[in-house]
């Protein structure tokens, strides 16, 4: 099931008021804003997989429905902190051809096939030799996404790299195939 066709997604996660609210709480906090901002992301996380638990308990046939919904909770929570990233911690204004990311998701998640408290498989693929502020995002964004307690696998590749490595390994290739862009750049997805 696409995530497209999700019934009540802002009941799920609500984006827009999550990010809103983590920009009054680099406002209010500057530098110290962190604790406060996982705590925001953890109770949306929260409120997010219990609206997910409901909706299997007051329809137990609609496993796939709440599959596709733990899906798009993670991708919601990747743009998120993506965005909160970018624009608070690493602000980039004129990025250079080199500081561009594409977050794909891979695995179970790439299916949209995630079961509740599943490890989160995303790969970073950037155009080319990581720049350092490439670099500094996926580091932070693999900080905030541990300190929610969420388990991560993730590989951090540019295309080159990718591309070549599939060509070695089924298993990457298959991945890769497997794949859908969780956020940011369509043009290196």
């Amino acid at each position: 099931m696409s995530t497209k066709r999700l019934p009540r997604q802002r009941a799920i996660f609500d984006r827009r008021t999550i990010a809103e609210t983590i920009a009054k709480l680099v406002e209010a906090h500057g530098d110290q804003a962190r604790p406060h901002i996982v705590t925001t992301l953890r109770n949306a996380l929260d409120k997010g997989r219990g609206e997910l638990a409901q909706r299997l308990a007051d329809k137990p046939s609609a496993g796939h429905e709440c599959t596709a919904g733990h899906a798009f909770l993670t991708d919601q929570l990747l743009r998120v902190i993506y965005d909160h990233v970018t624009a608070h911690v690493y602000p980039a204004p004129n990025r250079t051809a080199a500081e561009r990311l594409a977050i794909l998701a891979v695995g179970g998640y790439g299916r949209s096939e995630m079961a509740p408290h599943s490890d989160i498989d995303i790969a970073f693929i950037t155009p080319m030799r990581r720049a350092p502020w490439c670099e500094q995002v996926i580091e932070t964004m693999l900080y905030l996404l541990w300190d929610l307690g969420l388990k991560v696998g993730h590989s951090s590749r540019t295309v080159g790299d990718t591309i070549r490595l599939a060509k070695e390994d089924l298993t990457i290739r298959t991945a890769l195939l497997e794949s859908r862009l969780g956020c940011v750049d369509q043009a290196i997805y």
